[in-house]
């Protein structure tokens, strides 16, 4: 990461649905080391199956994790970009949070 001002940012992820416990957590740790593997702290949580409002990629549920992670707007360009490449992915939603 670059040695510009770090700010705190939130990062919304909607993965495809699954029951399966052991997968989420998969994607939660996958996330995690990617934040992490560029320089970063993050904090994650999952808030589970979330009915969607109109379907995305033909999928009416969702995944629901909300990380907090310290960055700027490089790693989260970044981020982003590994994030739509992955097939679990949705959607993805990045914010900086206001201090």
């Amino acid at each position: 990461m670059t040695k510009k001002e770090l700010e705190l940012f939130e990062l919304v992820v909607l993965n495809k649905f699954t029951s399966v416990e052991d997968i989420t957590q998969a994607r939660i740790d996958f996330i995690k080391k990617l934040i992490r593997g560029k320089g970063s702290q993050v904090l994650g949580k999952n808030y589970g199956k979330k009915m969607l409002a109109y379907p995305i990629k033909g999928f009416t549920a969702a995944n629901s994790l909300q990380f907090l992670f310290l960055g700027n707007n490089e790693l989260v360009k970044q981020i982003n970009i590994e994030l739509q490449r992955d097939e679990f992915t949705l959607r993805v939603l990045s914010r900086m949070v206001p201090c």
